[in-house]
């Protein structure tokens, strides 16, 4: 096996994809994907646009009898995507909706249809010598020698760490974690926890309502001392993780009733035990880790044997930007100062502030305000269409890779992202979400060039 880049129109769709049944030609093989996987396809080509093919998973190939020909061995729907996107009118007419997404695809990524027309493959003289790796992926675990695929507790943690959103059921599970009330039986359980029937009795309004818990915007929040939420939650939990319960129990509304009135009165919580405001369980681990940080620091203050890490701040102190902007300036060495560990509302705020007076100092230096504005902060346009346009001009210019472009555009319009636009306003205007450090940081590591090719080309200019 060797590795090879190959042009796109080299590369032919198999017509014995094991997918179908065995077809005849080119035409074929590319109308039965169409037909088998529809806006599976476009969905698939649009996030290649954006973040690329997976350098992870190689598009297999084998020669054809013309040996500047391949056939796909595995990747025929990422190929056949592909084709579609260089070619719309290869859709049949049977789609025209399809094949309208793909023509306005096309013609709004001209730059990203450019970069995908060479493809990286792993080449097999022999396509039986492919066999073993394609059946490794497409043919389960295979006693833990393929693809050992992720429970829902597993998936959702991977898109918490990335994505910095957290599900009802985990938001549960961190708070039953934080309480030194929950036996070590329970916690070390807890991993093993059958996520789905937890998030099929939180989905219940009457469920929360006797349990004292409310959801705002995908946070879980109570006015309920913190205490009685946990006894209640800690009955739910141990009878989920009970091998004889069963789903049938909490199926339907009626069910999920029934059970929760049949709690014993030392398992329910007591409602009218307010706590004095409301909270949610991101405040509860917040407190916890402001407790353990400020003991912490007595202990380095104490034994002198300790330093503060270099990335106090979500900007490390080591980054330079040159900013002729006092206040902007000001803001960015404050972000540099502020612990985001223990202040990752101020951080995140304060990031929110940098971004959107960096990107109209750009704007008014290149004289690219909206409706001829003094000022960017007065043209009316939102904080998404700035930041596009500064992308599309640093692209222009040439100050700004393709590939970092893309990426910083995928970030900010992510809605699940902790730096998309969405989520920075929401920092600042919704008392309910959260973001978390980690998150903030490795969201700053990503866009960190961007701001760094901003300033550099205003301070050129």
């Amino acid at each position: 096996m060797v590795v090879k880049t190959i042009k796109l129109t080299s590369l032919f769709v198999n017509t014995e994809n094991y997918r179908f049944e065995p077809l005849t030609s080119q035409k074929e093989a590319i109308d039965k994907m169409v037909e088998n996987q529809g806006d599976k396809l476009y969905s698939l080509v649009d996030d290649i646009v954006i973040n690329g093919l997976s350098p992870v998973d190689l598009i297999i190939v084998t020669p054809n009898e013309d040996n500047n020909k391949y056939i796909v061995l595995e990747g025929n729907r990422r190929i056949t995507s592909l084709k579609l996107l260089n070619n719309p009118t290869l859709v049949d007419d049977n789609y025209i909706s399809l094949r309208k997404k793909f023509q306005k695809l096309q013609k709004e990524n001209p730059n990203a249809i450019s970069e995908l027309k060479n493809i990286t493959c792993a080449v097999f003289e022999n396509p039986t010598e492919a066999d073993i790796w394609i059946k490794r992926k497409h043919s389960g675990e295979l006693n833990g020698i393929g693809t050992v695929t992720w429970n829902a507790q597993q998936k959702q943690r991977f898109e918490e760490k990335t994505e910095g959103k957290s599900s009802i059921p985990l938001q549960i599970i961190t708070l039953l974690k934080s309480q030194e009330n929950v036996s070590d039986a329970i916690k070390d359980s807890l991993s093993k926890l059958n996520i789905t029937n937890l998030q099929r009795l939180m989905s219940d309004p009457y469920v929360r309502e006797h349990l004292g818990l409310g959801i705002n915007n995908g946070t879980l929040v109570s006015k309920v001392e913190v205490s009685e939420v946990v006894k209640g939650l800690v009955k739910v939990v141990t009878d989920i993780l009970n091998p004889e319960f069963k789903v049938s129990e909490i199926y339907n509304r009626e069910k999920r009733k029934q059970y929760i009135d049949n709690f014993d009165t030392s398992q329910k919580p007591d409602l009218s035990n307010e706590a004095l405001e409301l909270w949610s369980v991101q405040d509860i681990v917040n407190n916890k880790e402001q407790v353990l940080v400020n003991s912490e620091h007595r202990e380095i203050k104490k034994t002198n044997n300790k330093k503060i890490g270099n990335r106090v701040g979500l900007v490390p102190k080591t980054l330079t930007l040159h900013i002729n902007n006092p206040k902007i300036n000001k803001i960015f060495e404050e972000l540099k100062q502020v612990q985001v560990k223990t202040c990752p509302n101020a951080s995140s705020v304060l990031l929110r502030v940098f971004l959107e007076l960096s990107v109209d100092a750009y704007l008014e230096r290149y004289d690219l305000v909206k409706n001829n504005a003094i000022t960017a902060c007065s043209s009316n346009e939102n904080l998404n269409g700035k930041v596009c346009k500064v992308l599309n001009h640093m692209n222009q210019l040439g100050t700004m890779s393709n590939d970092l472009s893309k990426g910083i555009r995928a970030e900010i319009n992510d809605k699940n992202s902790v730096l998309s636009i969405e989520s920075l306003n929401a920092y600042v205007h919704n008392e309910f979400f959260y973001p978390k450090a980690d998150n903030l940081i490795t969201g700053w590591d990503n866009i960190e060039k961007f701001f760094i090719q901003l300033w550099n080309s205003i301070d050129k200019e």
